[in-house]
């Protein structure tokens, strides 16, 4: 059978499995940068290396940057990962912190018969978007005190329960991000089959410092003794863990760094990028090409949408790179149209693809 009817017929028979998603939301103001002004109307900067230039060049000076919001939606890595996976017809819970009581940007996933926890006051993201990457300005005061408290207490354990995935998110945005996760594994993790992935995707290290990520990574390690274990990043994500190594950023061999790491980390490693994904577990290297596009309309939330479309086909029980492939899919569908489709929306982006 083909790859891509592989794919179709998992859409088509795969069932809704629970799944439980934390612990961040945001609510996101997507904007668009303007280059000039024209007769026409206003130019949009099309690349990340050009907004930076403009900065760059209001060194010792000052500068105006004109931006156009575009959008206000639901943001965060749980939340966008959990949206794609309810749209994918997974039953899934999400606990996070998305507003007391929840705020509107989020309403929709509760009308979408998502079980959803909140556990305080949303972040605030302005992402800048360019068609080569995006920029986010986040505060991340509230989900800071809000897993500063006792939210992960007795409250979590009997949410796991009957999960057949279980996602978490966005440790670096948590300074107590590596306690909770300990908690986790000491206290709830027994109780949560061996059978069941767990699977974290920890935003960008960059401000964390080397002994912390390794910590984490230790602790990821341990997850790793009973239960398939996972960790999503993008190229960013992965070369900044690579210096751990003393590799230098840039590093060009992603493949030798996902390696290295899977020898002192025997977690499984899942690297996305706009063009495509790979992976390096037990199973060794695994790619898989992706649907990168020129004229996205959102590029927020595309790795979280990978990382929804990839679970599902985990759950498939797709060999690994049809579940990359599944990924790919997901993301590429939903940075054209800037919402996570659904089953009928994927399949008919795959005949199109």
């Amino acid at each position: 059978m083909k790859e891509k009817d592989r794919l179709l017929v998992a859409l088509e028979e795969e069932e809704g499995l629970p799944t439980f998603a934390g612990f961040d939301g945001a609510v996101d103001e997507i904007y668009a940068i303007i280059s000039r002004r024209t007769a026409a109307g206003p130019e949009r900067m099309k690349t990340i290396e050009e907004f930076s230039r403009r900065v760059a060049s209001a060194a010792n000076r000052s500068t105006n940057i004109e931006r156009i919001r575009l959008e206000i939606r639901a943001g965060g890595n749980a939340t966008l990962c959990a949206s794609a996976l309810q749209a994918l017809g997974h039953s899934v819970t999400l606990m996070a912190n998305v507003g007391l009581p929840v705020a509107a940007a989020f309403r929709h996933l509760e009308e979408s018969g998502m079980r959803v926890h909140s556990t305080g006051e949303p972040n605030r993201t302005d992402a800048l978007e360019f068609s080569d990457g995006k920029i986010l300005l986040t505060d991340s005061s509230p989900l800071t005190y809000c897993t500063s408290h006792s939210h992960f207490g007795a409250e979590l354990g009997p949410l796991l329960v009957g999960q057949r995935a279980i996602v978490l998110t966005n440790w670096t945005m948590m300074p107590r991000g590596t306690e909770i996760f300990s908690e986790i594994l000491r206290r709830d993790l027994p109780t949560v089959p061996r059978s069941v992935p767990i699977f974290f995707d920890i935003a960008d290290p960059a401000r964390r410092l080397d002994g912390e990520i390794v910590a984490l990574l230790d602790l990821l390690a341990k997850f790793a003794e009973t239960h398939p274990t996972y960790l999503s990043l993008n190229r960013k994500e992965l070369e900044r863990i690579g210096t751990l190594f003393g590799g230098s950023a840039g590093h060009s061999n992603l493949g030798e760094i996902m390696a290295k790491l899977h020898n002192r980390w025997p977690i499984e490693w899942i690297l996305h990028q706009l063009d495509g994904a790979e992976s390096f577990g037990a199973g060794g290297w695994h790619g898989s090409e992706g649907f990168f596009t020129e004229t996205p309309k959102t590029t927020t939330g595309g790795g979280d949408h990978f990382n929804g479309g990839f679970i599902f086909g985990l759950l498939a029980n797709l060999p690994r790179q049809l579940a990359l492939r599944m990924g790919n899919a997901m993301s590429g569908a939903y940075v054209r149209n800037g919402k996570s489709p659904t089953k009928a929306e994927l399949r008919k982006f795959l005949l199109a693809h």
